[in-house]
């Protein structure tokens, strides 16, 4: 079989990403509002069709649908412009997403509602269709609640708005077919939305009682704060969170420097993991390491991936800050050593490592490719410091190539093969 090419192996690469960046991405507004005008007149059109099969019922369907359409709409307007007008998720296309969601669960109740009419009269569809304007709140309340961080009186008057606007229409159609509005029904409004409210709200509570329980931070404060980070950027809300959550720790950073007349270079290995993702706590601090002290030192700089897991991720900005700061103030520590040794590469079959003496200093880097490599744990550092010390080196810097997948980790077992590679 003939191996895959550089070319075909980044394009594989670019296919992944495409795909992957897909599953977070609405279309475009334009595109949302014509399906959303679709579902609300096509959807009211079609079923009313299917319930007064003759002439008038196509009548009525072309009423109902442009009805329902004008009344969706304005409600999106309203909602976007002036009911969350403020909210950081919420803006005109994902107020409409919504609305398309709610038409897909209130349709499922008209279906159900237009096969019941034509068997056993028209009391049914109106049945179901309160029903499934019942049910379209519930799920309204719980999105809203769970991603918003807006007041609860906007929540549920967002909640509530589209419903109500689109249950317009089909009233009017009802009595005009001489289907009499009742005090029961018109009780049923109001009756409706609270019993949604105690219903979703009885729901949520208990979902954010898990986070509470397990963590100390109600779930659902996590989810919304994860929400604005990954859907509008925004990163301290969610930092904040892990603030509260993170414990101060004693993290060591390895420094090799190289001066000369012409060229200055630094390699920082930081015992601390890019993470967790996206822009939150550590995710980018090689980038900043590495941009920080090449503006303040003049040199070009390399961070390379240390022996750490995501239990070293940090929890915020401020963090990145202090150990950059720090990182920076130890920088100006005078070049001393003049030798290096030649680069040295051992194997056993399942690890590589490769070791370079810098005067009584050692850089060594491991891996366990063509095998998987992911994150190896710190124990493994604090063994080939301990053999450095033996060997007379002042100190070892040990990086983890983190180069490679191929199925499972394996990582315990692969453990002791790394050992020996170090320490030869």
């Amino acid at each position: 079989m003939e191996a895959p090419t550089r070319d075909s192996l980044n394009q594989a690469m670019d296919n992944a990403v495409k795909h992957y960046a897909s599953l977070f991405k609405l279309p475009s507004f334009e595109r949302v509002v014509l399906i959303d005008a679709l579902l609300s007149f096509g959807g009211g059109f079609v079923f009313t069709v299917a319930v007064f099969r003759s002439l008038e019922g196509l009548e009525r369907g072309l009423l109902l649908g442009l009805a329902l359409f004008f009344a969706n709409q304005a409600a999106d307007y309203l909602i976007s412009w002036l009911v969350l007008a403020h909210d950081a998720i919420y803006d005109a296309r994902r107020s409409t997403t919504l609305s398309i969601f709610s038409w897909g669960i209130w349709y499922v109740f008209i279906l159900v509602g237009t096969i019941l009419a034509n068997f056993f009269g028209l009391s049914w569809w109106v049945r179901l269709i309160l029903l499934g304007f019942s049910a379209v709140i519930i799920f309204r309340l719980i999105v809203l609640t769970a991603s918003s961080r807006a007041s609860s009186t906007r929540l549920v008057i967002a909640s509530i708005l589209q419903p109500f606007a689109c249950i317009i229409p089909f009233l009017a159609l009802w009595t005009k077919m001489g289907q009499q509005i009742t005090l029961q029904t018109v009780l049923f409004f109001p009756f409706s939305v609270v019993l949604d409210c105690v219903v979703s709200y009885t729901f949520l509570h208990l979902i954010s009682q898990v986070g509470t329980e397990t963590l100390g931070v109600p779930a659902l404060l996590i989810l919304r704060a994860f929400l604005l980070n990954w859907v509008v950027g925004l990163n301290s809300p969610l930092e904040e969170l892990l603030e509260e959550l993170g414990e101060e720790r004693d993290v060591e950073l390895a420094l090799v420097r190289f001066d000369s007349t012409t060229t200055k270079a630094c390699i920082v290995v930081p015992s601390i993991h890019p993470g967790p993702f996206k822009n939150i706590g550590s995710s980018t601090l090689p980038y900043l390491l590495k941009h920080s002290i090449e503006e303040k030192s003049d040199c070009v700089v390399g961070v390379p991936h240390g022996l750490f897991g995501h239990e070293l991720d940090l929890a915020s900005q401020a963090q990145n800050r202090k150990v950059i700061d720090d990182v920076v103030q130890a920088l100006r520590f005078a070049v001393s050593g003049d030798l290096a040794s030649p680069f040295v590469t051992t194997k056993n079959g399942v690890a590589t490592a490769c070791c370079q003496i810098f005067g009584d200093s050692g850089f060594l880097s491991v891996t366990l490719a063509p095998k998987t490599t992911e994150d190896i744990p710190e124990e493994l550092g604090f063994y080939v410091r301990q053999e450095a010390l033996k060997h007379g080196l002042a100190c070892c810097a040990v990086v983890n190539s983190h180069n490679s997948i191929d199925g499972d980790n394996g990582m315990q077992d692969a453990l002791e093969s790394l050992k020996s590679v170090s320490a030869e």
